[in-house]
């Protein structure tokens, strides 16, 4: 049977439209006819045909024209729609319930595309896995041939296109890429005599690219093998064999520069390594059994003022300690090294006595008896003896007593002048010639501190930095006199006291740091004696080697020290009775407490970016400081740093 579909065919008339079939005739072809007829009256023949589902989009209008002079076999029918939608401007695809969505095929792309192969003029996506050509030749090549209203997408991490196309297209595109998309390239193997693999590799890539900020060429590529001192080139044809002709022409002109060579380093110090190197090359020479009588050794001398190392030695020597020096020519990390020192201490004191003094006068029945307490001052028997040869001998400034009584006022101006606290008393002579004289003296004394350090050193890893922010004091060492004492002298040192820290870090796998290092805080006592020039100094040292992480902050040691000292003098018996005894006994009480504790967080500075970090936190805290102090809200540090160096740190 034929069916005979026309331009005004509806499915109510489809029934009368039929026609009688021929002989030859399939049961199922078709005769398709439309002349300009309804876009959407064709959509729904072909529905009924072919029994499939489909969803119009809004957008789809218009007028097609479709004409077969010979019948379409059933299983074409659906071929011939889409061809027709796509000749008018639109396009079918299949949605995931089975239905068929129709769609202008301007950003029919951008739908829901089936993935995978489709049949004729069905809009399908494919992914193209590349394996030789790099995503964007590749884009740049298969763009041209895809349908305007296609997409090409390329993904450079992992190598592959997405092409969304008619089927009809796809296959052309799938051979394109796959003749595109083929290793073509050969791989040559270079021994050196006389150069460094590294140092040609590093020419070719400057120049096929990748030096000085160009795009290098994916096509070629150039590896050392420094093990057996060659090159692996691997590219074209002709690329390589243009590369090889300039590698052999390379290394036969480095023959011609006979057995020296200069090194210029990038980060190491050169005359570190000439030892090194040395060492190395007569080793070599021993294992070569090159050591043997008037056989020259290389030698290695360094340039300071360009940092460049000399190298007399053969060519394959040279090559083999160029390769030292590479390794060893390496950027070195810093570490900032901050400590903390936190001091708090307290120191408590209380004194209390009573001293007397009582004495007859000639033929008097009272005794003597006096009460003198070394932890008490003032002295009662220096003041009262002072008061009474003064009232009795005072004006004869020759007599006897005059030196005795001189000798005692200083005496009692001394005991004076040494006395803390509160002292109260009398002291006099009676009509009787009784002598007496009753002193009191209270103190009581409470010192607190808070001593808070924080010393910072960067240095380079492997490297020692110090830093002593103190004062230097003289300390006697002797003292000598000439003959018949004549020409006194006396030798003194200086001996540093302050905040010192001194640390050599070392950076391990993991950020693990390594620090041997010294924290010294010492700071001046006071003299020995009242009257001594000697001083007393305190010191506190910790001496260690610790392991810590990037970043974390570690005690490394301290001091939890509570002292208590309490002295009694007193007479025998006396002070021992209650209530009464308290004027028979002088008591002092000390109580000292002190806790010191040591921090410290060391922090790898690898990058300038890192080295800005932690220079402007620096900076910050130095300049908010100085604004806070300001009347203005301006910081002087800006001011200097801009007139002296020329720019500020960035916050």
């Amino acid at each position: 049977m034929i069916t005979r579909l026309h331009r005004f065919a509806r499915p109510a008339l489809l029934a009368a439209l039929m026609l009688a079939t021929p002989p030859l005739m399939a049961a199922e072809d078709h005769l398709l006819n439309f002349r300009d007829a309804d876009v959407r009256a064709l959509i729904d023949d072909i529905a009924m045909i072919t029994g499939r589902t489909f969803i119009v989009d809004p957008r789809v209008k218009g007028k097609v024209t479709v004409i077969s002079r010979t019948p379409v076999p059933q299983g074409e029918v659906f071929d011939v729609f889409l061809s027709a939608l796509k000749a008018n401007g639109f396009t079918a695809f299949a949605t995931a319930n089975g239905a068929w969505k129709i769609v202008p095929e301007e950003g029919a792309a951008f739908d829901a595309q089936p993935v995978g192969k489709g049949t004729g003029d069905q809009m399908v996506t494919q992914i193209f896995r590349l394996s030789h050509i790099d995503t964007i030749s590749a884009l740049n090549t298969v763009k041209p041939v895809v349908n305007p209203q296609g997409r090409v997408i390329g993904h450079r991490t992992q190598n592959f296109l997405v092409v969304v196309d008619y089927a009809a297209n796809m296959d052309r595109v799938a051979k394109l890429i796959a003749g595109i998309d083929a290793d073509k390239s050969v791989v040559e193997l270079i021994p050196l005599k006389h150069s460094s693999a590294a140092e040609i590799v590093n020419i070719l890539a400057t120049l096929r690219g990748g030096a000085n900020g160009e795009a290098p060429d994916s096509a070629f590529a150039a590896v050392p093998v420094t093990s057996s001192n060659s090159v692996i080139l691997k590219g074209p044809a002709e690329v390589v064999s243009r590369m090889k002709s300039l590698v052999g022409d390379l290394d036969n002109r480095n023959e011609a520069q006979g057995d020296l060579k200069v090194v210029y380093l990038s980060h190491a110090d050169g005359e570190a390594l000439v030892p090194i190197l040395s060492e190395v090359s007569q080793s070599l020479a021993s294992a070569q059994g090159e050591a043997t009588p008037g056989t020259r050794r290389a030698t290695v001398s360094f340039h300071k003022a360009t940092n460049a190392l000399v190298i007399n030695a053969s060519p394959e020597m040279q090559q083999t300690l160029e390769g030292v020096v590479r390794q060893l020519d390496i950027p070195r990390a810093q570490v900032l090294v901050e400590a903390i020192i936190v001091e708090i201490s307290d120191n408590a004191a209380k004194e209390l006595g009573l001293q007397y003094i009582l004495a007859g006068g000639e033929g008097s029945w009272i005794p003597f008896t006096a009460t003198n307490y070394s932890n008490t001052a003032p002295n009662v028997l220096a003041a009262t003896g002072a008061l009474v040869l003064d009232k009795k001998y005072g004006d004869d400034e020759d007599g006897p007593f005059s030196d005795g009584i001189k000798a005692l006022g200083t005496a009692a101006v001394d005991s004076f002048l040494g006395m803390n606290g509160f002292a109260g008393g009398i002291a006099g002579q009676t009509k009787d010639g009784t002598l007496f004289g009753v002193i009191l003296n209270a103190v009581a004394s409470d010192t607190g501190s808070n001593i808070l350090s924080t010393p910072s050193v960067m240095t380079m890893d492997n490297a020692e930095a110090s830093i002593l922010v103190g004062q230097e004091i003289p300390i006697t060492t002797g003292e000598a006199l000439g003959s018949a004492n004549t020409n006194p002298f006396r030798t003194i040192d200086r001996k540093e006291v302050g905040v010192k820290l001194a640390v050599t870090p070392q950076i391990n796998e993991g950020d693990e740091i390594r620090l041997n290092l010294e924290q010294e805080v010492s700071s001046v006592s006071g003299p020995v004696a009242a009257n001594s020039t000697e001083l007393v100094t305190n010191k506190r040292e910790i001496k260690t080697t610790v392991s810590v992480r990037n970043g974390e902050i570690i005690v490394l040691g301290g001091l939890i020290e509570e002292n208590e000292r309490v002295s009694v003098e007193k007479v025998p018996l006396l002070g021992d009775i209650p209530v009464l005894g308290r004027a028979f006994r002088s008591e002092g009480k000390r109580k000292q407490k002190t806790n010191l504790m040591v921090f410290l967080r060391p922090t790898i500075v690898r990058s300038a970016s890192d080295l800005a970090a932690v220079t402007s936190r620096k900076y910050g805290l130095m300049r908010d400081q100085q604004v806070s102090r300001s009347k203005t809200g301006e910081s002087s540090l800006d001011a200097m740093m801009q007139d002296v160096i020329g720019s500020g740190v960035q916050n």
